[in-house]
């Protein structure tokens, strides 16, 4: 196995891991219950287990886009990548990447 890709996997799973964590933050202080962070995994789908409503849910992809410094392409954006945490955090990141 080549080494490089090894710590080329292990960056791109810590940069998901580090997109995640601030993405629980981001929903934590949107409901307003920073204790819910902890409940939330990579598979917690945002829609139906969170249960935000639209108002919520606009203030979380503003919020998204000023935290990580992306403009979402919202032509782009599935509910498929709000179905989890893990998924949006994917997107999150190819939206970064990708030139503006």
């Amino acid at each position: 196995m080549d080494h490089r890709m090894h710590q080329t996997d292990a960056l791109g799973q810590s940069r998901e891991t580090d997109v995640e964590e601030r993405l629980r933050k981001l929903l934590g202080e949107i409901i307003g219950d920073h204790a819910l962070i902890t409940g939330i995994s990579g598979d917690t789908d945002i829609v139906n287990d969170l249960g935000l409503d639209s108002i919520q849910m606009i203030n979380f992809l503003l919020r998204l886009e000023d935290e990580f410094d992306v403009e979402l392409d919202f032509e782009h954006l599935t509910f498929d990548q709000l179905g989890s945490l893990r998924e949006l955090g994917r997107f999150v990141l190819a939206e970064a990447g990708r030139p503006s």
